[in-house]
């Protein structure tokens, strides 16, 4: 038997503490599938994340089921979807981890 507490990824004992309670052992996923522990509803057997494409990451959507692709957002995109007005700013900004102070 396996034990979580607070939906911690099940370990086969308990450092003694209240609160742990026993979950199932993890169900054997078929080819191309893996099992995951999630805090609900527990194990899940879901299929192996994609492999990687530059540019991109792979997120999985408990909600649907499913691995979602994301495009990666460079600091330049970033930059280049701010339209910043400094007329009559003053003060410190900040951009993609590079500051400047503004008299």
């Amino acid at each position: 038997m396996l034990y979580s507490k607070n939906g911690s990824i099940p370990k086969p004992q308990t450092d003694g503490t209240d609160g742990w309670v026993e979950v199932p052992e993890p169900p054997v996923a078929p080819e191309g599938m893996e099992t995951v522990w999630w805090d609900h509803p527990g194990w899940v057997v879901r299929p192996i994340k994609p492999a990687a494409e530059e540019g991109f990451v792979w997120k999985w959507s408990q909600s649907e089921e499913q691995w979602n692709k994301y495009a990666i957002q460079t600091d330049a995109d970033i930059v280049a979807q701010e339209n910043i007005i400094l007329e009559s700013y003053t003060g410190s900004i900040v951009l993609g981890g590079a500051s400047a102070t503004i008299v």
